[in-house]
């Protein structure tokens, strides 16, 4: 019973130890910029955050860019550069108890798509970020697309192009002339009115007496 005591003593003791003694810490380093062509503002860098895990570490750039975010353990981390002007592409980062650290892209729709970058960390803006849609402006392509604009060109066309093709054959001329449209019986502008306004035509009262007077 006394050994079995010992013994207990024993693992307990080693347990509190193990459960007392320091996790390893470790750091993430690397280095951010932006691309070629970019307006670059003095304060840019001063204005910029590197997120650990959306804030869970947080650290500053340096004069030449450099960041380096320390007293981190063993895992699996999500690091970006939060900006208010630029965009940053997150990236992970995966450190083992060893303290040996791996880059790759950040895939949220297949995270198991592994994408090995270069560490120390090279973060690059994508695009200066645009909080507004710009405005729409005229061009003149908008017009020549129109349906209504198509339309007429194409009957302009017509009317110009046809002339002159009929003028060169002779036979098609004279078979154009012999083309003869089909007569539509058009009503009277006057019957029309009078029949909008006055509620019948004038030619259709007398009738009406005669009849009326036999």
């Amino acid at each position: 019973m006394k050994y079995l005591c010992f013994l207990a003593s024993l693992i307990l003791f080693a347990v509190c130890a193990y459960a007392q003694e320091p996790q390893a810490l470790f750091k993430i380093e690397g280095k951010a910029e932006l691309q070629k062509g970019m307006n670059v503002p003095s304060k840019w860098k001063a204005e910029s955050r590197v997120l650990v895990n959306y804030g869970e570490y947080i650290s500053f750039l340096k004069e030449d860019g450099s960041f380096l975010v320390e007293g981190v353990p063993s895992g699996s981390y999500i690091v970006e550069i939060a900006n208010v002007d630029y965009i940053f592409e997150p990236v992970r980062v995966d450190i083992n108890s060893k303290g040996k650290a791996r880059a790759r892209r950040l895939n949220l729709l297949q995270p198991n798509t592994v994408e090995i970058i270069p560490y120390p960390l090279a973060l690059t803006a994508r695009q200066p970020t645009r909080y507004f849609r710009p405005r729409e402006e005229w061009r003149i392509t908008d017009v020549l697309m129109n349906p209504m604009v198509i339309m007429l060109l194409v009957a302009f066309v017509l009317m110009v192009v046809t002339p002159k093709l009929t003028a060169q054959d002779p036979q098609l001329q004279k078979e154009m002339q012999n083309v003869q449209m089909p007569k539509v019986d058009m009503p009277d502008v006057a019957d029309v009115l009078a029949n909008f306004f006055g509620g019948g035509s004038k030619k259709s009262q007398p009738k009406k007496i005669a009849a009326k007077s036999r």
